[in-house]
């Protein structure tokens, strides 16, 4: 079979056959060479990947339990967030004729399910007196006046926002 082909089939075919041989091999030489610098990087630094990945699993098994501890630290957090005081609500009123501008209020200071207390002072010409009463539930076991009972509606609709600086625009200044 090989008498039928030209001499010159024969050279240019071989003659491609030794370039890509020869490119093939420069390739191969090329990622040999890529290959021996990353491995020198690495063992120049005396560093054994053996003891690198084990070090690199004991590091992550620590994070993991690290996580672990934060997780069960934001649980309780929220458990002792929904406790804290972060509602309030504001009633300013006028609770005699003769007297003027408001001073009077009602503030009402409860948590996530509506436990706290409700502050009531009354501005008098001669004095002034001032009213606590324990809140639970949104309901008081003393009885309410009506401003308090619009202070503790404002303080359920509505939350202290740490992104503002102003106090919540959920008081109301009308009786």
């Amino acid at each position: 079979m090989l008498g039928r082909i030209p001499v010159s089939g024969l050279v240019i075919g071989s003659t491609v056959a030794a370039i890509v041989s020869l490119l093939l091999a420069v390739a191969a030489w090329t990622s040999a060479v890529r290959l021996k610098t990353r491995l020198n990087r690495v063992l120049r630094g005396g560093i054994n990947v053996e003891e690198s990945l084990a070090k690199t699993y004991e590091e992550a098994a620590n994070a993991k339990q690290v996580a672990g501890q934060f997780d069960q630290r934001i649980t309780l957090l929220e458990a002792q967030q929904s406790q804290t005081i972060n509602k309030l609500g504001l009633v300013r009123f006028n609770p005699f004729d003769d007297t003027g501008a408001d001073l009077s209020f009602s503030l009402a200071l409860l948590n996530d399910s509506g436990t706290g207390i409700v502050l009531t002072s009354l501005w008098g010409r001669d004095e002034v007196r001032l009213y606590a009463k324990p809140v639970k539930a949104q309901d008081s076991r003393y009885a309410l006046s009506q401003e308090e009972r619009r202070a503790i509606d404002l303080a359920v609709t509505t939350r202290l926002s740490k992104d503002t600086d102003d106090t919540p625009s959920s008081s109301a200044s009308s009786r």
